[in-house]
């Protein structure tokens, strides 16, 4: 691209950092569930904005991910995904023909990875320490729980013969785009919310309790919306997140961090 319009990496990021400085705004805004002057939720501003006709938070954010796969595609995996492919149906239905499930998302690159998407606000753990819990451990949440289940399902259905289907209805060729020992990612929760790093006993309880879970997770890579914005602001800009981020009011973090005035 630099040879064939003779710009320069520097002339690229400067075109490409105005637009990608917005999306990580709206990434904050709706991490944060903000309203904006008019006292208008940002999630319905973003809906109307996009004319989004399917309800529920999961589906603004399914929109603003596949709006927005550089958000994805350079952040859960080390491997680049290069496209995002929605809608496909895994599993097979009931005798009625219906109730076939559908994945959030898939990414492709030389091999095919499951993205499957909760919200920044599903819990991760219960709210409350149960007599059950054993020293040093804290129960994950039903949703969680669930959610989990719900990606091993449909890891276990995508790694059967099916072909994926584009938005264009074209075939993906899975001699090129293979599924193999599927990768899948689920995008759950807010752990600044729910057990920020902060000196806590419970929050420490449940941090450590989380990160043993997802580093014995082989084939599912578990990441926090607060986590993936972090890796996206990154990406975005040079300078670092302050470590209080998350407890700054939003126009000290708009002009302040993210520069916007």
């Amino acid at each position: 691209m630099s040879e064939n319009t003779n710009l320069t990496e520097k002339d690229i990021k400067e075109l490409i950092f105005p637009q990608r400085k917005n999306t990580i705004h709206w990434f904050y805004a709706l991490l944060k569930n903000l309203e904006n002057n008019k006292a208008t939720n940002v999630f319905l501003s973003y809906r109307n904005k996009h004319s989004i006709s399917e309800q529920g938070k999961e589906a603004i954010w399914h929109h603003f991910f596949k709006n927005n796969e550089w958000i994805i595609g350079l952040n859960v995996d080390i491997k680049f995904i290069r496209d995002l492919l929605t809608e496909q149906r895994v599993g097979n239905p009931n005798s009625k023909g219906v109730g076939s499930p559908k994945v959030d998302l898939i990414g492709i690159s030389y091999f095919t990875t499951l993205i499957e998407l909760k919200t920044g606000e599903t819990k991760i753990f219960n709210a409350q320490k149960t007599t059950k819990s054993r020293a040093n451990t804290w129960d994950f949440s039903k949703d969680f729980i669930e959610a989990y289940s719900q990606i091993l399902s449909q890891r276990t259905e995508l790694l059967k013969p099916k072909d994926l289907i584009t938005e264009q209805k074209g075939i993906i060729d899975s001699k090129i785009n293979r599924v193999l020992d599927l990768k899948a990612v689920l995008i759950i929760g807010n752990r600044n919310n729910e057990f920020p790093h902060i000196r806590n006993q419970e929050y420490d309880i449940k941090s450590d309790c989380f990160e043993r879970f997802r580093r014995d997770s082989r084939n599912i890579e578990i990441i926090t919306y607060d986590e993936l914005f972090e890796r996206a602001f990154h990406m975005v800009y040079q300078d670092k997140l302050p470590s209080n981020w998350f407890e700054l009011d939003h126009l000290t973090f708009k002009n302040n961090v993210l520069k916007i005035k």
